[in-house]
């Protein structure tokens, strides 16, 4: 009787570089300052760069008449770099909230938090250290993506309103970028992306967890998917491995889930649902750390602080994973290299409250928009939480990444980016798994995007 000759495939080894802790941890001493230093140290590190792209762009006498925003002349070119800021109607004010009258109607806070910000009305402004000036946009730029925080140079002329009439605005663009090394002998490696494991969730069907770790384990498929498995050598898992007792419960009920206070106490049964979770997910990683190496990033639902950049989950809540030497906990950004390709991504908050600020639901062109922002979170601190930084913003980008990930998005996209000095850049938006039940593949020789799907299984689906 004729036997099938069983492969044994070895996981493919990679040369790691872990940049979390050196760009994103916070110090102690940086934390009692005002969010002023914050904006000051992300202009001081972004205007060399919009500078050099200005001259590229208008020519190397473009910017002999950079002037203070105050300073502006009327019927005079003006050219000026600063930091901006979108004015919007829409956008939620505390100290309106505490002026307005008790009687008064308010919008429910889930309505506020999920809606747009932006408007017909809405007024772009530039910020220096002398002031603020509006900014009348022309027709060509008014679909173009801007958002607060973005460190730019304008150019235009001064109006009797007081406007800077604008004709063109010059944004640090893509920075610099490593090359990408020499394809590898042993064959075409792979890390795989995955984010909203909602592990603990109530109303999660665990069967595409538990195929997701059987394939990243090489338990699953035959001899060729087990020389793929084999050549994937690392797995980043982009935020919500586990999930928020209160959000689970309103799923579960069909209620409407309110965001819960970060300084109010948990209930118990909250508490009792969030330590089963965080068992449950210690359970998932130990498993698949046992054979392949796991990157875990903190998200927006997960029991980590609040403010970007988020810490790494602390050891205590993962007991056994966090023994094993190949569960790596990270920040909220991430930044690592594999093998020489430069990774940088989050967990989809900066994404998300940036779409708040664009009329566009196009989430790819937003992402990508960013890349020429230099800057992962540039709306952080004005409607996203952040730490008060005061000699340096983390969030600046000094480094062109090969591959760039947004996660927790509503479905998968990716795009190949190509830079006007030869960078290229995978931009990907990584889906909630317990949504869409997708994990995602890249190639560190190409860079290609694949994305594997564990849908279509009975009683796979998830409402969230």
């Amino acid at each position: 009787m004729a036997t099938t000759k069983r492969i044994i495939a070895e996981r493919a080894a990679s040369q790691f570089e872990d940049h979390n802790r050196d760009i994103f941890g916070v110090q102690p001493g940086e934390l009692p300052h005002q969010f002023s230093n914050l904006y000051f140290a992300r202009l001081n590190a972004l205007r060399p760069r919009v500078e050099a792209a200005a001259k590229a762009r208008w020519g190397a006498t473009a910017l002999e008449n950079v002037v203070k925003v105050l300073d502006a002349v009327p019927d005079a070119t003006t050219v000026a770099i600063g930091t901006l800021y979108r004015e919007m109607k829409g956008k939620p004010d505390i100290m309106e909230d505490s002026t307005r009258d008790v009687l008064e109607k308010r919008p429910a806070e889930s309505e506020r938090m999920f809606t747009k910000y932006c408007g017909e009305d809405d007024v772009l402004l530039l910020e220096d250290d002398s002031g603020r000036l509006a900014l009348k946009l022309p027709e060509a730029l008014a679909d173009t993506i801007f958002v607060t925080g973005m460190v730019a140079c304008v150019r235009g002329k001064l109006s009797e309103k007081g406007e800077l009439v604008v004709d063109d605005v010059c944004l640090p663009g893509l920075g610099p970028q490593r090359p990408l090394g020499p394809p590898a002998a042993s064959g075409e490696r792979f890390v795989a992306l995955v984010s909203g494991l909602h592990i603990g969730h109530r109303t999660q069907d665990m069967l595409p967890v538990q195929l997701l770790a059987e394939h990243l384990t090489g338990q699953l498929g035959c001899d060729e998917d087990h020389r793929l498995q084999s050549n994937i050598v690392r797995l980043i898992i982009a935020g919500n491995a586990s999930t928020n007792p209160a959000l689970a419960l309103a799923d579960a009920s069909g209620g409407e889930w309110q965001p819960s206070d970060a300084l109010k106490r948990m209930a118990p049964t909250d508490q009792k649902a969030l330590a089963q979770s965080v068992r449950t997910l210690d359970q998932f990683l130990t498993a698949v750390s046992s054979a392949i190496p796991v990157d875990l990033m903190p998200g927006s639902d997960d029991p980590c602080n609040f403010l970007l950049p988020q810490q790494p989950f602390h050891t205590s809540l993962l007991p056994h994973s966090s023994q094993l030497a190949t569960l790596n906990l990270c920040t909220n950004p991430y930044c690592c290299d594999v093998d020489g390709v430069r990774i940088v991504g989050s967990a989809g908050q900066p994404l998300d409250d940036m779409q708040r600020y664009v009329p566009s639901d196009d989430r790819l062109a937003t992402l990508v928009r960013s890349l020429e922002f230099q800057h992962l979170a540039p709306t952080a601190p004005d409607a996203l939480g952040c730490y008060p930084f005061e000699r340096r913003d983390p969030f600046v980008i000094n480094e062109c990444p090969h591959l760039y990930f947004a996660g927790n998005q509503p479905r998968f996209e990716s795009k190949a980016v190509i830079g006007p000095e030869g960078q290229r850049v995978r931009v990907v938006l990584v889906p909630d798994f317990a949504k869409e039940h997708t994990c995602v593949l890249v190639s560190l020789d190409t860079l290609e995007c694949t994305p594997i799907s564990f849908a279509g299984l009975a009683g796979d689906s998830m409402v969230m």
